[in-house]
């Protein structure tokens, strides 16, 4: 595959990964809150709702240095024509890259990334004790693999 064409198909990838992730505050808060209530025991909607409305937005630096990360991993381990294939412009395409983008999201290494870049960009100041709280644990817990 030359230069050129890379260029295009990472680009495109990128994009694709990017444009999957919601931008709206009350779709994502509605998001997290049913990770935090489905990844803790004995949490109400209302405690989630108020633990999910602290969590900082993620700079958009950060999705798009994950999102070429991936794509790099990709284009190094995929055949040409695989990625052919996921570079077709089809909402089916465009799913199987999102899904393939989460199991890459998923891997020990990329664990340990997000981790080390959440550290590094934490800023957030949380004031609630109880949701915060909630919120320290479950992170933890999630972080850690354990349930």
């Amino acid at each position: 595959m030359n230069d050129d064409k890379k260029h295009a198909l990472a680009q495109y990838i990128t994009e694709v990964i990017v444009s999957r992730l919601s931008h709206k505050a009350k779709e994502r808060e509605e998001a997290l809150a049913d990770v935090l209530r489905l990844g803790t025991l004995d949490v109400d909607e209302k405690t989630a709702r108020k633990a999910a409305s602290l969590i900082p937005e993620l700079p958009q630096a950060l999705y798009r240095r994950w999102a070429a990360m991936f794509t790099k991993r990709l284009i190094e381990t995929v055949s040409e024509q695989q990625i052919d294939d996921l570079c077709r412009p089809t909402p089916e395409a465009r799913a199987t890259l999102a899904l393939v983008y989460v199991m890459f999201m998923e891997s020990e290494r990329m664990v340990e990334v997000v981790c080390e870049d959440l550290k590094n960009a934490s800023e957030c100041k949380l004031t609630d004790p109880d949701p915060a709280h909630l919120l320290s644990s479950w992170l933890r817990s999630a972080l850690s693999g354990k349930d």
